[in-house]
């Protein structure tokens, strides 16, 4: 099978990303996948960028779980969602027979993606991963990509009309019934939000008077 190219990047075919892509495609929408594989590329690229080493693989797999626990999967979960996320890509990849050094650093990259102040510190697939979403989502870092880089991303893995709110809505259906599970991360202001209650500085804020992309 001929490797698939986006951005310079190549897509993981192995035979667990292979499943990880089936078993997304099955449980999550079009729009929370495509936010994964855009998220996937940019972190790659970010890691080229910064010379960070790390498992090509593994990174996909943390990209992909990164929104599971917002899916129906978890209506009645009262953890935060990056735990269910987490615990959902750690069980996977104990399938695969990783390793649990593999399996904690995609466990810790899923889990503090949304926790200020912590990934950048941690090891290089927590922190790409994070500095990745804030890329798909609020534009930060993209000064680092060619706009011939951009566009392919967007042409391979498209935004649909509408994200931002959908992406909000998204986040507060998924946690609007475990609301205690959100207080020190951004998915606070998610449900503030959704509840009209905006606050000013917040990430909802961020997001929506951002023009990125383009």
């Amino acid at each position: 099978m001929t490797t698939r190219y986006v951005a310079g990047i190549s897509i993981p075919d192995s035979a667990m990303a292979r499943v990880a892509t089936e078993l997304m495609r099955d449980t999550q929408s079009d729009l929370l996948l495509e936010s994964a594989l855009r998220t996937f590329v940019f972190a790659r690229l970010l890691g080229q960028s910064r010379q960070l080493s790390h498992d090509s693989d593994l990174l996909y797999v943390a990209a992909l779980f990164l929104r599971i626990g917002i899916t129906p999967l978890y209506d009645h979960s009262q953890r935060r969602f990056e735990v269910d996320s987490a615990d959902a890509a750690a069980q996977f990849l104990c399938g695969f027979g990783r390793s649990p050094d593999d399996i904690a650093q995609v466990w810790d990259a899923i889990a503090l993606h949304t926790t200020p102040g912590i990934p950048h510190y941690k090891q290089p697939l927590t922190s790409l991963l994070a500095s990745a979403v804030e890329t798909d989502l609020l534009g930060t870092h993209c000064q680092l990509f060619t706009s011939g880089a951009l566009a392919g991303i967007f042409s391979a893995f498209p935004r649909e009309p509408g994200f931002k709110f959908k992406l909000l809505h998204a986040l507060a259906v998924g946690q609007l019934h475990r609301p205690q599970s959100t207080v020190g991360t951004v998915n606070a202001d998610v449900l503030s939000f959704h509840e009209h209650r905006f606050i000013a500085g917040g990430f909802c804020e961020r997001l929506l008077a951002s023009t990125w992309p383009y």
